[in-house]
């Protein structure tokens, strides 16, 4: 099977941008991404539009008409947080197929407010749908199980900003401390406003070829995908989210997380291990799902993460660079791009393309992982 690649990425920066319409945020990041795949927009073959929280239907679709685009096959996805992943997945199962060659695949989102559209209201005041007190239950739970503070989610957001304020396509490109998060006003024990990403607007495309139509255009050193998966959560969640988080399955105990799901097919599919992974952007809606995450992925054994987060494992000089970016803690969350912003990131260290924030050494694998409401899932894997 042929392998399929990113020839290019484009990002409009997350942030607050009133009076932009979301068409623009998601044009700018799909012009961006031509430019540097060096192809025009008649090459491509097969859109993916991405978005979660704008109201209009179809908008994904229509805003093509802007750009040129008609007579190709366009679909629109949304699969929550976990949407960009979900997309990818598909992109290189087309290619695969042999219906297309070049695939442009883009999301953008423009989010009013934290959790304000998600859940019955009587749901998020009980804490059972993705509101801060079902967030603050997984932290709760990490505290009880292994012994993790206060201090420790705070350095999960420390690390981010101090990344983030290296990254122009971040929302906030601030410097901060343990202190200053445990100062911020408490949200839902224990979990202070500043251990919280901010959903916001933005955009990120990625033009995805076979590596025969990358080499036809001449493309120089594409990114490979070496896996891209999905996963549905084992179990079907009721109203419980995302403090089920740990994947108890209401009738036969615990099963895997869904996260878990997903990393175990991916390095089943890429032929690699968590051990072979050089830097990963995982979803930090919150510090303490940073840390479930980043065991969950098999990185380390559970209870591990915030000891190594201490070592300095996962600084940009560490071990294990996790959100070199800043993660959606510094740049915000507009659902439908949160996920490409991963990929642009790891693509942009795999070509020395990071500018203050690259690694020292040139990551050869990379992941991205996001996670979505009602437990979804995906795990993309990247290769030199």
């Amino acid at each position: 099977m042929e392998d399929v690649v990113i020839a290019g990425v484009g990002m409009h920066p997350f942030g607050r941008y009133p009076d932009k319409d979301p068409e623009d945020l998601a044009i700018d990041a799909i012009l961006k991404a031509l430019a540097d795949a060096n192809i025009s927009y008649k090459d491509i073959e097969y859109v993916l539009a991405g978005k979660v929280v704008i109201p209009k239907e179809g908008m994904g679709i229509d805003l093509m008409m802007k750009i040129g685009m008609t007579g190709v096959p366009i679909n629109q996805v949304n699969a929550m947080c976990a949407t960009g992943g979900a997309m990818l997945e598909l992109a290189r199962n087309a290619i695969h197929s042999g219906a297309c060659e070049v695939v442009l695949v883009y999301g953008f989102d423009k989010h009013k407010g934290m959790f304000e559209e998600l859940g019955e209201p009587w749901q998020n005041i009980l804490g059972m749908k993705a509101s801060p007190i079902a967030f603050a239950t997984v932290a709760q739970k990490y505290m009880s199980d292994y012994g993790a503070t206060e201090e420790d989610f705070a350095r999960v957001a420390v690390k981010a900003h101090k990344n983030g304020a290296n990254n122009p396509n971040a929302l906030f490109q601030n410097i901060i401390s343990v202190e200053d998060v445990l100062n911020s006003p408490m949200v839902a024990y224990p979990l202070h406003l500043y251990n919280f990403c901010t959903p916001d607007d933005g955009a990120a495309a990625a033009i995805v070829c076979s590596k025969k139509a990358a080499k036809k255009f001449g493309i120089k050193d594409p990114i490979t995908i070496a896996a891209t998966c999905m996963q549905t959560a084992q179990y079907p969640p009721p109203v419980l989210e995302p403090s089920n988080q740990y994947s108890v399955c209401m009738n036969s105990g615990e099963g895997i997380p869904v996260t878990k799901l997903a990393a175990q097919k991916a390095f089943e599919m890429a032929g690699i291990g968590p051990e072979d992974v050089d830097v990963a952007e995982v979803q930090d809606t919150e510090s303490a799902h940073e840390l479930v995450h980043i065991e969950q992925l098999g990185f380390c054994q559970p209870g591990e993460a915030f000891r190594l987060l201490r070592d300095g494992e996962f600084d940009i000089g560490g071990r294990l660079p996790i959100n070199p970016s800043g993660g959606i803690q510094c740049k915000g969350e507009p659902p439908g791009a949160s996920g490409l912003g991963q990929v642009c990131e790891i693509v942009w260290q795999m070509r020395g393309q990071a500018g203050k924030r690259q690694m020292s050494r040139r990551p050869r694998v990379g992941l991205c992982q996001v996670f979505g409401w009602n437990h979804v899932a995906a795990v993309t894997i990247l290769k030199t």
